[in-house]
């Protein structure tokens, strides 16, 4: 009588990248150099003036301008309640609030809006200013160059880098800086950037609204 073989079912040859969402391997090995070529435009130079003054100001410094700007307004209130019907107190207790809520969106909204405004009435006379650049990264460094100067740097002679949800800037000291924004750079490559400076530079590198 013939012996019965034990013969399993064949089970299907698993593909590269089926077990992760969108076919995606994270075994595949990070890729060596990154790089991104844009025309700068003053759009550019606006969102980093804004990345750069935000750095400059401490939170606590925001928040006792904030609690001050609560403060007036409350203030305001109480005058108005306490000496109704006086017109002069009326006109004191309006510009009270009116502080208040100047205090109160004086980082939010106006110092963004006024940066924004000198920084692109600046590039608009400079116009010859707006060149073409050019980042290559690779996990020991980057290059930038532009029309002006070419340049190689490790990162760890980085000041250190600060990310934004619309710009990366790289300082090389505490008032020189280059900077790359993210509107020239592909999801794809926005990661594999993020993931070298977070490797390299480690607490020298921060994120302030990244996505």
């Amino acid at each position: 009588m013939a012996e019965k073989q034990n013969v399993e079912d064949p089970q299907p040859m698993e593909t590269a990248g089926e077990h992760l969402p969108n076919g995606k391997d994270e075994s595949a090995p990070a890729r060596q150099e990154v790089t991104v070529s844009f025309l700068l435009t003053k759009e550019d130079y606006a969102d980093y003036c804004v990345a750069a003054v935000n750095r400059r100001i401490m939170l606590r410094e925001k928040m006792t301008i904030r609690l001050l700007g609560v403060l007036a307004i409350l203030c305001g209130f109480l005058f108005a309640w306490l000496w109704k019907g006086n017109g002069w107190v009326f006109g004191w207790t309006a510009c009270l609030e009116l502080i208040g809520l100047v205090m109160l969106i004086w980082y939010d909204w106006i110092l963004p809006t006024y940066v924004r405004a000198s920084a692109c009435g600046y590039m608009d006379r400079h116009r010859e200013e707006l060149t073409s650049r050019t980042f290559i990264f690779t996990p020991s460094g980057f290059s930038y160059t532009n029309s002006g100067c070419s340049m190689e740097l490790p990162y760890d002679m980085l000041y250190g880098a600060l990310e934004t949800s619309r710009v990366f800037i790289f300082y090389m000291g505490a008032e020189r800086s280059v900077y790359l924004p993210k509107r020239a750079v592909s999801e794809e490559d926005c990661r594999e950037i993020r993931a070298m400076l977070e490797k390299a530079l480690q607490e020298k590198f921060d994120q302030e609204g990244a996505r």
